[in-house]
C-alpha cells in the first residue's frame, strides 16, 4: 500500500467508527505500510497463567479475517486456549520479544494457529495500568522482522490500539446506557400504571402533584373509594368512604421505584376491615415487606381513611412528614402518632389516630422532597414556608396546588427537584 505520512494514518485511524469485528482489520491496515507483510493476531492474557493465551482475532497478510474479533474479552464464547512452549516463550515475560520459531516449535498449536509462522513479534497492549491483550505479528519468513525498530513498533501499536478502543468503549457505554434507560423507562411506565387515574370520589375534591427526580420514582401514592367495603352500619348519604396512602422509599431512581412497586403489590393483597384502619394496612405491609435477604431500603408512609357518616379522619404515620389539616386559615400539624418507618422492625405494630373534620377542611400530604428542596444558596423550602402557603392559599384544591407548586418551583429554580416530590391536597365537601 502507499506510504502515507504518520499524521494522515493517525487521522484515518482516529476516524474509526466500526465495531470490534473490524477493529483488528483497522489496526492491521494502519501498520501494514510500516512492516514487511504480516499476519496480526489479538490474544487475550487476562485471567490465565503467564505464558497461556486465548486467540481473540486473526487477520492474515492479505487482510483476510481467519478468526473474527467479535468477542475480544472472551465473555460470550469460549476462545481457544493455547498453552505450549512457543506461547510461553513469547508471552511469559511482560516485554516485547522478536523471535524466530524453531524447527521443533513449528508443529506446536500456537505456531499452527498463527498460520504456520516462522517469525513473531509479541507486543503487550497497555490499558488502564494493566496488560489484558497482546498483538502478535507473524510472518512465514524467518528473520522477516530483523530490521523492525521494536520500541517504535510498541509505541505505534499501543497508540493504534488506544485510538481504536476509545470509540469502541464509547459505543459500548452508550449502548449500555441506552439499554438501561429503556429498562428504567419500562419500570417507570409500570409504576405510572399503578398510580390512580384521577378517581371520582363523592364528597371529595382533590389535586395531586407527583414528580420523580429521575425517570422512575421512590414516591408512591394511591387514592381510592372504599364504600364498596363499608361496614354494615354505614349509611350512604351521597359521600364515599375513601382512603389515601402516600409513601416515600429511601433514595430515588430505579431501585427505589422497584421498592415502591413491591409496596403497592403487597397493599393490594391486604384484606383487613375498616376497623383495622390504615394502621392495619401499614402493619400488614411491613410484615410482608421483609424478604429473606437484608433490605437496603426502608420507606416512610402516611395512610388516611375518611368516614363521611362519622365526619372522622383516621390516620397513621410511619416515620413520614406530618399530616397537615387546614380549617379556615389555620393549619394544624397532625403528628400525634409519628412512628418508625416501614422496613425497620418486622413485627412492629402501628396504631391509628382519629380527628374530626368539617366541610371545607383540607388535608395536605407531602413527601420530604418538598420541604427539603433547596435554593441556589442551599436554603431548604422548609415546613414553615409550606404551611404558610397552605394557610393563606386559595380555598380550592386545584388552585392551592398551583400556588404551592409555583412557590416550590420558584424556590428550587426548576420544576424538578433533586429528590422525588409529591403533594396531595384533599378537601372534604
Amino acid at each position: 500500500m502507499d506510504h502515507l505520512p504518520i499524521i494522515d494514518r493517525l487521522l484515518q485511524l482516529s476516524a474509526f467508527d466500526g465495531d470490534s469485528a473490524t477493529a483488528l482489520l483497522a489496526v492491521h491496515a494502519h501498520l501494514l505500510s510500516e512492516l514487511p507483510p504480516f499476519a496480526l493476531a489479538l490474544v487475550l492474557v487476562r485471567d490465565v497463567p503467564a505464558g497461556q493465551c486465548r486467540l481473540a482475532g486473526l487477520v492474515d497478510s492479505a487482510s483476510r479475517e481467519h478468526v473474527a474479533n467479535v468477542d475480544p474479552y472472551g465473555q460470550q464464547a469460549q476462545l481457544p486456549l493455547f498453552d505450549d512452549a512457543l506461547s510461553h516463550r513469547l508471552l511469559t515475560a511482560q516485554t516485547t520479544l522478536r523471535i524466530d520459531v524453531g524447527d521443533e516449535e513449528q508443529s506446536l498449536p500456537f505456531a499452527r494457529a498463527l498460520l504456520d509462522a516462522c517469525a513473531l513479534i509479541g507486543v503487550p497492549i497497555v490499558r488502564s495500568g494493566a496488560v489484558d491483550h497482546w498483538l502478535v505479528f507473524a510472518s512465514p519468513a524467518r528473520c522477516a522482522f530483523a530490521d523492525v525498530a521494536i520500541d517504535a513498533l510498541v509505541l505505534e501499536a499501543n497508540l493504534a490500539a488506544s485510538l481504536i478502543l476509545q470509540p469502541l468503549t464509547t459505543r459500548a457505554l452508550r449502548d449500555e446506557s441506552t439499554r438501561q434507560r429503556k429498562a428504567i423507562d419500562g419500570l417507570a411506565d409500570v409504576q405510572r400504571l399503578l398510580l390512580p387515574d384521577n378517581p371520582t370520589i363523592r364528597g371529595l375534591a382533590h389535586a395531586v402533584h407527583w414528580q420523580p427526580a429521575e425517570t422512575a420514582a421512590g414516591d408512591y401514592y394511591d387514592l381510592m373509594a372504599l364504600t364498596h367495603h363499608a361496614p354494615a352500619e354505614f349509611v350512604d348519604h351521597g359521600a364515599d368512604i375513601w382512603a389515601v396512602m402516600l409513601a416515600d422509599v429511601s433514595g430515588h431512581g430505579a431501585a427505589a421505584a422497584m421498592e415502591a412497586v413491591q409496596f403497592d403489590a403487597i397493599l393490594r393483597t391486604y384484606e383487613g376491615n375498616e376497623e383495622s384502619g390504615p394502621a392495619g394496612a401499614i402493619t400488614y405491609a411491613n410484615r410482608h415487606f421483609f424478604s429473606r435477604r437484608t433490605r437496603h431500603h426502608f420507606l416512610t408512609a402516611l395512610g388516611v381513611l375518611y368516614r363521611p357518616d362519622l365526619r372522622r379522619v383516621t390516620y397513621v404515620n410511619a416515620g413520614h412528614p406530618p399530616l397537615l389539616h387546614r380549617r379556615g386559615d389555620t393549619v394544624h400539624v397532625r403528628d400525634h402518632n409519628g412512628d418508625i418507618p416501614v422496613g425497620i422492625l418486622r413485627e412492629h405494630v402501628w396504631s391509628n389516630t382519629h380527628i374530626d373534620v368539617e366541610s371545607g377542611d383540607m388535608l395536605v400530604l407531602y413527601t420530604d422532597g418538598i420541604v427539603e428542596a433547596r435554593d441556589a444558596t442551599g436554603v431548604p423550602f422548609g415546613a414553615a414556608r409550606l404551611i404558610g402557603v397552605i394557610a393563606h392559599g386559595p380555598n380550592d384544591p386545584a388552585f392551592l396546588l398551583e400556588s404551592l407548586c409555583a412557590a416550590l418551583f420558584s424556590h428550587q429554580g426548576s420544576t424538578i427537584g433533586v429528590d422525588d416530590q409529591t403533594l396531595l391536597i384533599l378537601q372534604i365537601l
